[in-house]
């Protein structure tokens, strides 16, 4: 996914039917999450995190 195109998204909180379902999002949860990304992808990247919130009804 990085080496063609040098970028990538990733989304949690989505079901694999494309049903967003959410996630509970803490203090340190964007820290945790850019952290996993960067220990453990080789090459190294720098990851840019968003936190987005939808409404669903």
């Amino acid at each position: 996914m990085l080496n063609k195109h040098q970028e990538g998204k990733l989304y949690f909180g989505v079901k694999e039917d494309g049903t967003v379902v959410g996630q509970e999002i803490g203090t340190d949860t964007l820290r945790t999450i850019s952290q996993a990304i960067s220990a453990y992808i080789e090459p190294k990247v720098y990851p840019v995190i968003r936190q987005v919130t939808y409404f669903i009804y």
